[in-house]
């Protein structure tokens, strides 16, 4: 599509990785229908009816004898009952995380040796203090796992292209996800299950933050790109029930699984178990006490409760751009793209970019590139 038809305000979003959920799509002419809303269409004319803010509540003070961790089991579960699923044909996406695991736990005392999990594998010593803490959650659970690692499906990696294209929100580490996905599909699953949502159902209320400079954005953003930053409430509705954040990390995920053929299942997002996390004191919050305290309860070791080292995708992803980031940059730049037509990115600085990952030598930020090369391919 004409870089003319793009949207500049989320198109700036998804470069600077501010992203808001909204009504905005990368397109003028897409917009998203965002909970709650209703879509009318009368005498030829279409029209959106934005729902009411949802409210949101305060922390509670606790009786002196409440039973916080019960009362947490007690409300995942009845959100799980009040799902429809087949256990001997889900799957849970077991992380090793404070939430995976206790949505697996969850599970596990519902519906015994019956589900599969699976998960991508880090590498390094994240990846083996992941593999120990997964593996205890497994002999808990005695779920039939998949692993996969995380080092056989770089992204960016020519052959894991995706065979349909993308859209601007998806993950960058879809082909391994994708993968396992359809080895669950092979083995029989039509629902997965995922931790997404205990994040933000554990998190503080948020600080407030300055607006950004052009200091704190890649380099190869240009003015006008920046510009277009500045209009943060463009498109927000009103406030949903559940977080921001939340919402886009389901919007972001949802299209993977349904591809694969699979359901997803998100029990943390749910409003109830929102809710309940609104209503805790922070200290039961702060630093998602309350899932630990629940796996210490359940004799889980140190390693399980509170890992000494961070396990995420960032390493991942800098080896993928170490060894494929020049050569898709440069491939980019030869055939052209929207972003750079419509003057969104500077085609030089990118240019520089692929120089300093080819010579190992890439500065701060300059991973942010991916998201340059994601929302390229989604575009064209």
């Amino acid at each position: 599509m004409p870089h003319q038809h793009l949207d500049h305000i989320e198109i700036a979003r998804l470069l600077a990785l501010t992203g808001h959920y909204s009504t905005r799509t990368a397109w003028q002419a897409v917009s998203l229908l965002t909970e709650r809303s209703s879509l009318w269409f009368h005498d030829g004319e279409l029209s959106v009816l934005l729902p009411e803010a949802a409210r949101h509540d305060e922390p509670r003070e606790l009786a002196a004898d409440a039973r916080v961790i019960d009362g947490y089991e007690r409300l995942l579960d009845a959100v799980l009952a009040d799902h429809h699923y087949l256990p001997e044909r889900t799957a849970i996406e077991l992380s090793g995380g404070m939430d995976s695991s206790n949505v697996a736990i969850s599970l596990a005392a519902r519906h015994g040796l019956t589900l599969l999990s699976g998960a991508l594998i880090q590498g390094g010593a994240a990846g083996e203090q992941q593999t120990r803490r997964r593996e205890a959650i497994i002999r808990y659970s005695g779920f039939r796992d998949i692993v996969l690692s995380s080092a056989d499906y770089l992204p960016f990696d020519p052959k894991h292209t995706p065979r349909e294209p993308l859209g601007p929100h998806e993950e960058i580490y879809i082909a391994g996800h994708s993968t396992l996905l359809d080895r669950w599909k092979r083995d029989g699953a039509l629902w997965a299950v995922a931790g997404v949502g205990g994040d933000e159902m554990l998190s503080l209320p948020p600080e407030g933050h300055p607006p950004l400079t052009l200091a704190e954005v890649p380099r190869w953003l240009t003015p006008s790109t920046f510009e277009a930053l500045r209009d943060q409430e463009s498109g927000i509705p009103p406030a949903p029930p559940i977080s921001d954040s939340t919402l886009r990390a389901l919007a972001c995920g949802a299209p993977m699984y349904l591809r694969a053929g699979l359901w997803p299942l998100y029990p943390l997002a749910d409003p109830v178990m929102w809710r309940f996390g609104q209503w805790l004191p922070f200290s039961w919050r702060r630093n998602k006490h309350l899932a630990r305290a629940r796996l210490q309860r359940l004799s889980f070791d140190q390693e399980v409760t509170h890992p000494p080292l961070r396990e995420n995708f960032h390493e991942v992803l800098h080896q993928a751009l170490l060894r494929f980031g020049p050569d898709a940059i440069r491939r980019m730049l030869d055939m052209g793209s929207p972003l750079i037509d419509g003057k969104f990115i500077d085609a030089d600085e990118v240019s520089a970019v692929a120089l300093r990952l080819e010579q190992k030598r890439p500065l701060e930020r300059d991973e942010m590139v991916a998201h340059v090369l994601r929302l390229h391919h989604a575009l064209i």
